[in-house]
C-alpha cells in the first residue's frame, strides 16, 4: 500500500511540475520606419490619440498554446493593451500623437493563431473614429514553429510584436487612415 501511495505522490508531483505554465515573450514593440512615414504622410501635422483597444464577440485574450499556459506579451500587459501601447507608440515616434486629439478606436475582431507548421498569428483589427465609420484590416503573420511546446509557444509569444507592426501598417497605410483624424 505505501508502494501505491508513494508512485501516486510522485506522480502528482511530476504532473504539477510538467504542467500549465505562461509563455512569455522578450520581444519589446519597437517602431516601424515605414509605419512612422505613413503616419506622417498620412496625417501630416494632424494629431490623434488612441483610446482602448477592446475585443470584439468570442474573442478572447486567454490563448492557450499547445496546454503549456497563456501566451502572454510584454510585462502584463494584455494583447488588447500591447496592441493600443505600439498604435500609440507609432503616433508619438511620427510625432502625431495628442492625448486630447480625435481618438481612434479599434476593435479586435480575430485573434488567433497556430503553432504548428505553418505557424501564424490571425488578427483583425477594425479602426474608427468620430471623423470614419473605419474600416477593417487583417493580418496573417507567418513564423517559425518548434517541435517542443516549450520551443513554439515561445515562437508564437515573441512572433505577437512584429505580427502587430505588420498589422499596424496596414491600419496607417489605408487610404482610408487620414479620414479617422478628419482629414
Amino acid at each position: 500500500m505505501k508502494k501505491v501511495i508513494s508512485a501516486v505522490a510522485i506522480s502528482s508531483v511530476a504532473l504539477l511540475l510538467s504542467a500549465c505554465e505562461t509563455t512569455n515573450s522578450a520581444v519589446p514593440y519597437e517602431a516601424s520606419t515605414d509605419n512612422v512615414i505613413a503616419i506622417q504622410q498620412g496625417l501630416k501635422t494632424t494629431k490623434v490619440s488612441v483610446a482602448p483597444v477592446i475585443l470584439g464577440t468570442d474573442v478572447s485574450e486567454h490563448l492557450m498554446c499547445r496546454l503549456n499556459g497563456d501566451v502572454t506579451v510584454g510585462s502584463g500587459k494584455t494583447l488588447s493593451q500591447f496592441v493600443k501601447d505600439a498604435l500609440q507608440k507609432e503616433l508619438f515616434t511620427a510625432q502625431t500623437y495628442d492625448p486630447h486629439g480625435p481618438a481612434i478606436r479599434a476593435r479586435i475582431d480575430k485573434l488567433s493563431f497556430s503553432s504548428v507548421s505553418p505557424a501564424n498569428w490571425q488578427i483583425t483589427m477594425h479602426v474608427e473614429s468620430d471623423n470614419s465609420p473605419g474600416y477593417s484590416v487583417e493580418e496573417n503573420y507567418q513564423f517559425e514553429t518548434s517541435w517542443t511546446a516549450a520551443g513554439a509557444c515561445k515562437n508564437v509569444a515573441d512572433a505577437f510584436s512584429p505580427a502587430v507592426q505588420d498589422l499596424i501598417g496596414k491600419v496607417v497605410g489605408n487610404p482610408k487612415f487620414p479620414q479617422l483624424a478628419g482629414k
